[in-house]
Parts: C-alpha cells; structure tokens; sequence
C-alpha cells in the first residue's frame, strides 16, 4: 500500500507498508505528473517499510513509473530513500553508477526527518559539461576508435549515433577500440530517446568481429566478461589503462596521432 505523507509543496513524499499495488504506482504517477508541471525542481522522498509482495501488473506498473520519472530527471532534485533493510541500499549503489546525475542517498528509519530535510533541499545545478565521448583517427578504414570521458549525455547521443551508424553501413566486418579514460555513468534519458543506444540495429552489432576496452573500472570488466556468450560472433577483449598498445596491436590497427579529438 502507497500512503502520502506530509512534505514541502515540490517533495513528494510517501511510505509502502505491505503489499505494493498497481493502483499505487498510479496514484505515484499521477501525483509526479501533477508536481512536475506545479514545480521546476521536485524532491522524492520514499519509506520501505515492511514491503512484503509485488506482483507482475504491479512490477509493469513500476516499469511504466521509472521510464516517465526518467524522462523528467532533469526535474529531479534529490531523492531520500528511508529503509533499514539491505536491498536498498544495493538498488541505490546501481542507481548511482549509472545515474549520477540523479542524487539519491538510503537513511536509516531513525533519520527520517533528516532524509526528508534533505530531500527538500534544491542543489545548485552543476555547470554544463563537454561531451564524453570523442572518436580517434586509426589508420584502418574499417577499425574504430573512440574515448569516455566522463558523463555520457542525451545532448551529445544523436550525433554519436549517427555517427555509428554509417560506420556500420560503410564495411562488412568491423573492429572497436574503447578507451575508457573516465567513465562516470550516462544520463538514463538516453535509453528513451528515439535515437539512443537501445536503437542500434542488432545486424550492425553482428559486423563486429573484435571489441577492445582499454581501461574499464573492474565491474564493468566483470560485466563484459559475463555478456561474451550473448556475441559468440564477437571477440571481446578487456585491457588494463597501460596496455592500450597491446589492444591495439591486437586490433590490428594504431591511432593516427592529432591535436584534437573528432566526432566522425
């Protein structure tokens, strides 16, 4: 069950006790819809109290709140997560690393006041920053090179896309290098949009035949390892920051040295 509790006017704030409901994750929509258009900047507040079943039109229900939240993040101010149970805290560590844009922060049953005070707070919104992704000249017409450096956003995603795209269109077989000098998440708005990641074609995936990643953090190479058997037409490849050489000695290819990084 989804109850409303008292907040500032921009916080929506609620607990669940017992059994969650699709009906509740409506009246959770319906009030997000109603807060987004009253208010530029919104706080959440959500207590995980005794949570005890979720059942399958209520987890599509969920479904259908993330992606509209999502689609909205950059409303988001904070959201204060209350629960003295462990899930959370995993769910959030996640939330984080792929979301960093959002804040989201778990206090204990025993600091409700202070979540909901923190929640309420508005952040100054950070400076803008450059794109994150930036692609390398090789000297190889059908080998790719590209660098992450920090947040990937939704701004900088059609171009990279397109971008791609007529790679993929332009050779049979290709060959990938990612540099992952800073990785620091994307922004979740990427997955909806019409043109994002989601909308590579499964056929131009199948055009790679080698995938090197140069300097991945060790769970994303945990990551990568345990998706290989979902591309068994793909050799996949993780190298430490200082063995770029190597990848690209392995790729068949080396980087074509300039002053400036391109974007195709």
């Amino acid at each position: 069950m989804l109850k409303q509790l008292s907040a500032p006017n921009h916080v929506i704030a609620f607990t669940v006790d017992e059994a969650l409901s699709a009906e509740g994750i409506q009246e959770y929509r319906s009030i997000f819809d109603e807060k987004r258009q009253q208010y530029e900047q919104i706080g959440i507040y959500v207590e995980f109290l005794e949570l005890a079943d979720i059942n399958a039109s209520t987890l599509l229900e969920g479904i259908k709140a993330d992606i509209e939240l999502w689609r909205h993040i950059d409303q988001l101010s904070r959201c204060a997560v209350v629960s003295d149970k462990k899930w959370p805290q995993t769910l959030v560590a996640i939330i984080q690393r792929i979301a960093p844009k959002l804040e989201i922060q778990v206090f204990a049953t025993s600091q409700s006041a202070e979540a909901l005070q923190w929640a309420a707070a508005i952040p100054e919104k950070p400076e803008a920053k450059h794109a994150a992704i930036h692609f390398l000249p090789t000297n190889k017409a059908n080998v790719l090179a590209f660098e992450i450096d920090g947040t990937m956003s939704a701004d900088e995603m059609p171009e990279v896309i397109d971008s791609l795209e007529r790679f993929f269109a332009d050779h049979e077989k290709v060959r990938l290098l990612n540099r992952m000098t800073h990785f620091a998440g994307f922004d979740p708005t990427i997955l909806i949009q019409r043109q994002g990641l989601l909308s590579m074609k499964l056929a131009a995936i199948k055009k790679v035949e080698r995938y090197a990643i140069v300097g991945a953090p060790n769970w994303m190479g945990k990551l990568i390892h345990a998706m290989q058997p979902l591309f068994p037409h793909m050799q996949m490849q993780t190298f430490a920051t200082d063995r770029e050489e190597e990848a690209l000695q392995w790729l068949e290819a080396e980087l074509i040295k300039t002053d400036n990084l391109t974007m195709m």
